[in-house]
């Protein structure tokens, strides 16, 4: 039986496309092995989202295949020109097969060719991809969405992902459906590259409002969680939803990229400030406890230490308990790299210690905001030996509604994995809550 192993880079969607793709190289008789070092098949989902990105991709390629010189590799995902002119010298790939091809790489395995015409920009195909289990998680990722319209200036996702595309209502309900009755999972995680989109393109209004409400009717699915949504999708009936239903997860990650109108302007953002603060401001009236969470650039071109400090001002104004930083890469090919006045590596690296040290104060300061507060955690590593508190009592350790990382002390050994549980946040330990648990097991009809 021939072996093979996967590797993947990137996004919660290239995890859900990478796993779509396990079920189907498994199907054809491949046993996969968790040492790539000694597989006859090696197949590398791909990001490159930055340049850096990029060349990551290519160094583990050559890393793996020093180490099996004998194996096939197939690379697939997001793959710049430039990413094909440094895989092509690689003689163990096989074949470069882009996104608008990433479902057909079972039958390309097969000796099916490559297409010479690609499939357009909105070529729904991609959705041919689809999962029945979800290896090693206890929340399982639910494509709904791929593509991007926006054509930020920094990004080239849009080039090679296409234009934004939603999946069918119904496909998405019997994948979510099948997920739960035969993977067991109680938590889905709806992905996309730009979820706010989903529906528009099928001229859906607050479609998405209706979608996870749909889905909370399958009996078995406690907690429908959304990965990133763009602040546009916060409408009344968007807000309603949340409020309705308890197990829709008051988890928003909305990028914001930065605090300055004049820089989002240069980033070709489809919103201003005053938009995105309204967004926020509404979630913390109509959603009283919901946790917020945001991506920033630092250093973009042209960005001043007054827009610098004007971006954090605004995550402290709108209480992010979650920053993910990224410094300015300049991104061949796009429009950002040739804007003018780019920050200095030194300047970039000085304003990310910053941004760092502010945000974890930020987060601190959020967290203990918290403190008394009841939460309902889904259990994702049970206690050991090695996963100890202060006192090395055993902790299991999960993740609440909210997207707060809560663990427990459990030296009775009675928590497991994929078991819900109610506890009181008593405390912070770094960038985790610890809590005092309550209850093993809440009820789905008490969620609604």
């Amino acid at each position: 039986m021939p072996s093979c192993a996967f590797v993947t880079f990137g996004c919660k969607i290239n995890q859900y496309d990478t796993q779509a793709i396990r079920e189907e190289i498994i199907d054809l008789g491949y046993q996969e092995s968790r040492d790539p070092s000694a597989v006859d098949l090696l197949i590398i989902n791909s990001c490159t989202v930055t340049e850096r990105a990029g060349e990551k991709v290519g160094e583990k390629i050559r890393s793996l295949t020093r180490k099996n010189p004998a194996a096939q590799v197939i690379v697939t995902g997001c793959i710049s020109d430039d990413d094909r002119i440094r895989l092509e010298k690689i003689p163990q790939v096989v074949h470069l097969i882009g996104n608008e091809e990433k479902h057909r790489v079972a039958e390309i395995l097969q000796g099916a060719p490559l297409l010479e015409k690609k499939p357009r920009r909105n070529s729904r195909a991609i959705f041919d991809l689809q999962i029945h289990r979800f290896e090693g998680r206890t929340r399982a990722f639910l494509k709904i969405q791929d593509g991007c319209d926006s054509f930020c200036s920094y990004c080239i996702i849009p080039y090679l992902r296409g234009g934004s595309r939603s999946r069918d209502h119904l496909p998405v309900l019997e994948e979510a459906k099948r997920l739960v009755e035969e993977g067991g999972f109680r938590e889905l995680v709806l992905t996309g590259i730009h979820l706010r989109q989903w529906g528009l393109d099928r001229g859906l209004e607050d479609g998405l409002a209706r979608l996870m409400l749909d889905l909370r009717q399958i009996p078995g699915l406690d907690r429908v969680r959304l990965s990133s949504i763009g602040e546009g999708a916060f409408s009344e009936a968007f807000l309603g939803a949340f409020q309705a239903d308890r197990g829709l997860c008051r988890f928003f990650h909305v990028p914001l990229q930065s605090g300055s109108e004049r820089i989002l302007r240069r980033m070709r953002r489809d919103y201003s400030i005053d938009e995105y603060i309204e967004a926020m401001e509404r979630v913390h009236q109509q959603l009283p406890g919901s946790v917020l969470a945001t991506d920033v650039i630092v250093g973009f071109p042209g960005e001043t230490e007054q827009d610098f400090e004007m971006t954090l001002q605004l995550l402290d104004r709108l209480r992010f308990v979650k920053v993910h930083l990224f410094p300015y890469s300049p991104r061949p090919r796009t429009i950002a790299a040739r804007l003018d006045d780019h920050v200095s590596i030194e300047t970039r690296q000085q304003r990310m210690i910053r941004a760092r040290e502010f945000c974890e104060q930020l987060q601190q300061r959020e967290l203990e905001r918290r403190i008394g507060d009841r939460v309902e955690v889904l259990i994702e590593k049970e206690a050991t030996e090695k996963q100890t508190n202060e006192d090395r009592r055993p902790v299991a350790e999960g993740l609440s509604r909210e997207g707060l990382r809560v663990q427990f002390d459990d030296a009775d050994g009675t928590l497991r994995r994929g078991v819900e549980v109610d506890g009181i946040l008593d405390r912070c330990r770094g960038p985790k809550m610890v809590a005092t648990k309550l209850a093993i097991g809440s009820g789905q009809e008490r969620q609604r």
